[in-house]
């Protein structure tokens, strides 16, 4: 007797799921203009009032390249340490994720009013035990201020309820909406807590000096131009010793097209007043510029001496 009675609960419990999320689902799509993107239920870009006005109002719209998007997100990893203490970077998103963020994170921001954040949701498929994979679902908001994306987390790896699932969507439709949570700026996400590898562009906003791991600010430029940057240094391996002997050589010859110019600069500027009377600098003068010159180091000491012997023969 008591069995059925479970039975009974669990239907009766699952009955209100079903009409619960029936209705969040149809209300919360309730304005069409209001959706970017909507593949599913659980799959979809949409704009939102923004959450929190405590850190300034967004800077919308904004024209972002999805190619950076791409490139930027791509380089986002954090470093994983196994049960057998090795180490290994993990992206942040997948491919799939990274396609579908850049493309209608870039499309929704472009439209997109200062006071209005955008939200999504996006699956995907996180290993388990090595070998199997569970799908999973990413949630979160984003919008575009102080001239960075910012990409807070909501849900991270949000394994999706297969027993749920199995009584409500026994055809897998994939029509059973979730309720989500989408990230805020007041309040800091759990379900996110690794710090990302530091890449030029890419940060986490510090608040009270302490850094949110769910909330991402990225500088897409240099985000995506560091991305390409460490990539192309991983396709083509060079020694340490290698790379800054070619950071040297860079550095030296920029200081001698630097100095040259300067030579130039000076060189015409002196012939100018040498033929000019009513122009000429004193000998002390000229004499001034080339210690400065030589204390620069953009002159060698012997040019030095032969300059100092020629201004010297004009007295």
């Amino acid at each position: 007797m008591k069995s059925i009675q479970n039975q009974l609960y669990t239907l009766f419990f699952i009955s209100l799921v079903v009409i619960s999320n029936t209705l969040f689902a149809a209300s919360f799509f309730d304005e069409e203009e209001d959706i970017i993107w909507q593949g599913a239920p659980n799959n979809y870009f949409k704009y939102d009032d923004q959450d929190s006005t405590k850190y300034g109002k967004n800077e919308h719209p904004v024209e972002l390249e999805e190619k950076e998007i791409i490139d930027a997100l791509t380089g986002l990893e954090f470093t994983e340490t196994s049960i057998l203490n090795v180490e290994t970077d993990v992206s942040v998103f997948s491919y799939s994720q990274v396609r579908l963020l850049a493309e209608y994170l870039s499309k929704g921001l472009l439209k997109a009013k200062s006071g209005q954040d955008i939200i999504f949701v996006v699956g995907g498929k996180r290993s388990k035990l090595i070998v199997l994979k569970t799908k999973t679902f990413l949630t979160g908001r984003a919008f575009y201020k102080d001239n960075k994306l910012n990409i807070i987390i909501g849900e991270y790896d949000f394994a999706r309820n297969a027993a749920f699932e199995t009584v409500l969507d026994p055809g897998d439709t994939g029509e059973i909406a979730y309720n989500f949570s989408f990230g805020s700026r007041t309040s800091r996400s759990k379900n996110f807590e690794e710090n990302i590898n530091r890449i030029s562009g890419v940060s986490q906003k510090l608040i009270k000096k302490k850094p949110r791991q769910d909330w991402f600010e990225i500088d897409i430029k240099l985000a995506a131009e560091s991305y390409i940057a460490n990539k192309k240094v991983k396709e083509n391996p060079v020694t340490n010793q290698d790379r800054a002997l070619k950071i040297e050589a860079a550095k030296l010859a920029k200081q001698r097209r630097e100095m040259r110019a300067e030579m130039a600069r000076i060189r015409k500027d002196m012939s100018k007043q040498d033929n000019s009377s009513s122009t000429t600098r004193s000998i002390e003068e000229r004499i001034t510029t080339l210690d400065e010159l030589l204390s620069k180091e953009l002159i060698s000491q012997e040019e030095y001496a032969v300059k100092r012997k020629e201004i010297l023969n004009d007295i």
